[in-house]
């Protein structure tokens, strides 16, 4: 019996093995999805030694989260059509084996210049890899439990926040920022060799129905704006949450890591939360998640203005503003991927793309208008600024679901 049962046309493959066998495999491109999220932010809570050590301030040190995130949300979707056909274990370990050799090089980078380049080439890397990481875990599991499959792949995010992102901060305590991005240069290479050796080879797809073309039809475009809007409101301070936490209460090195932490923490409660609610209301749930970034980012402003100086509440105050605003961010993803999947099932490699870019799209604004706002106005600017987008993804998320009431779904 052939693994792969083909469906029309050839385009698309369901795998034969039974489900244990299958969603069995599913963990190893959770780590892939770790290996890239925690690239995205690994040396958030080294940015002052950064700026001193390059030489640069500190809102142009903040800019490489922007390079980044510009970069893979900008190639995701081009890069999800040209890479349609070739066999997604061979495109995951070729694009997790570039993202090592880069960090390795951004770990010796002598001057900021070449640590911007590398970041850019690295977020092309890396959006190859999540979403074909994505597709990869609907391939290998049967329809009923494909759901559960995507969520976990999911879930490799999510552990980005909660022990990838601070270990970065542990590790770079202990030897600097080069080592954390020499940690990245360790882990991107084992999800390459795990993948290489637990995965089978999954085909690639045929270029879908439409192939760019998909992302005109009605309701997808508002679905990626939605997720962009949210993630700008929460990075444009997360991205400069080394400096917001040692500006609050004086933490630093391992301190901030503990502090990053609580963004895990709010992944495991934000997405079940997500999801049912999404399962319950559709995306009229949506409503709520920009309401809480808003409140969050309102909080992280008053506590860096001085509100409960001294106070021996300054600490748990900062860590509910950051709790809640990562259980927002993480509680829309669930939604707006269903919805988008939804729209157009018969490209779902095409708009898990188009996901992923209003993922990362939002974490470059976010990173580049908090350091404008910092710039402009100090540390209290950037979660101002962080609360003016996450109004405008209330505003959105209101028509959306204005728009989804009327049409019945």
């Amino acid at each position: 019996m052939p693994p792969y049962w083909p469906l029309t046309g050839g385009a698309f493959a369901i795998p034969s093995f039974p489900f244990a066998r299958g969603v069995g495999r599913v963990p190893v491109l959770a780590a892939a999805s770790f290996a890239t999220s925690t690239q995205s932010f690994v040396y958030a809570g080294l940015l002052n030694e950064m700026s001193h050590d390059l030489g640069v301030p500190l809102a142009q040190a903040g800019q490489l989260g922007s390079a980044f995130a510009l970069a893979f949300g900008l190639s995701a979707i081009p890069m999800a059509a040209l890479c349609a056909r070739v066999p997604r274990r061979r495109l995951m370990v070729l694009a997790l084996a570039a993202m090592a050799l880069l960090n390795l090089g951004m770990a010796l980078a002598p001057n900021f210049g070449t640590l911007l380049v590398l970041r850019v080439l690295c977020g092309v890397a890396a959006a190859v890899i999540v979403p074909s990481a994505s597709a990869a875990a609907a391939v290998l599991a049967p329809p009923e439990h494909r759901a559960r499959a995507l969520a976990m792949v999911m879930g490799g995010t999510t552990a980005a926040f909660l022990l990838g992102i601070p270990l970065g901060s542990v590790v770079g305590s202990a030897f600097g920022w080069h080592g954390a991005f020499g940690l990245m240069t360790v882990l991107c290479a084992g999800s390459a060799l795990a993948i290489r050796a637990l995965l089978p080879e999954i085909p690639g797809e045929g270029r879908g129905s439409g192939g760019l073309r998909v992302l005109r039809r009605p309701g997808v475009l508002p679905m990626m704006g939605l997720a962009y809007l949210c993630f700008t409101g929460s990075f444009a301070t997360s991205a400069y949450i080394g400096p917001a936490v040692n500006a609050v209460s004086g933490l630093s090195g391992g301190a901030v890591g503990v502090m990053q932490a609580l963004s895990g923490v709010a992944s495991i409660l934000g997405l079940p939360i997500g999801s049912r609610l999404y399962e319950k209301s559709g995306i009229r749930a949506a409503r709520l998640m920009p309401g809480i970034i808003v409140a969050a980012q309102l909080l992280q402003a008053a506590l860096l203005l001085g509100f409960l100086h001294g106070s021996v509440l300054v600490i748990p105050a900062q860590a509910l503003a950051l709790l809640a605003s990562s259980a927002g961010i993480f509680a829309i993803m669930p939604m707006v991927q269903a919805r988008l999947v939804a729209l157009a099932p018969d490209a779902r490699s095409v708009v898990l793309a188009a996901n992923a870019s209003g993922i990362y799209l939002g974490q470059a604004s976010g990173a580049a208008l908090g350091g404008a706002a910092i710039a402009v106005a100090g540390l209290p600017g950037m979660s101002i600024a962080g609360a003016l987008a996450a109004t405008c993804a209330l505003a959105l998320a209101m028509r959306v679901a204005r728009g989804a009431h009327s049409s019945g779904s």
